[in-house]
């Protein structure tokens, strides 16, 4: 179980990295910007995926550990503009409709 804090953190960060990610579909930014996004974005899965693994929530908890693999800084990922972009919008959706309740 999760504390209620824990709790409100998760979603605060959710929707942080959802913001961010739709932010980052708009093609204006410099490269430390989307170097800052992986930070953020895979921050807020890692954190959500250890939540949910205690709340026992195995479907969460497995697409984010998903997301946290995709946005990971150490060993990044390379795809083009557009597909990163359907990728930014996917993962804000998902980290949109991810569970509010307690």
């Amino acid at each position: 179980m999760i504390t209620k804090e824990q709790h409100e953190y998760r979603v605060l960060f959710s929707k942080i990295a959802a913001i961010a990610l739709l932010v980052a579909v708009i093609p204006i930014w410099p490269y430390f910007f989307y170097q800052a996004l992986k930070l953020v974005v895979f921050g807020a899965a890692a954190f959500s995926a250890y939540l949910y693994h205690k709340e026992k929530k195995k479907g969460w908890m497995l697409t984010m550990i998903g997301i946290a693999i995709v946005f990971n800084p150490i060993n990044p990922l390379y795809f083009g503009h557009f597909l990163w972009s359907i990728v930014d919008l996917v993962v804000a959706w998902l980290f949109y409709s991810s569970p509010k309740e307690k």
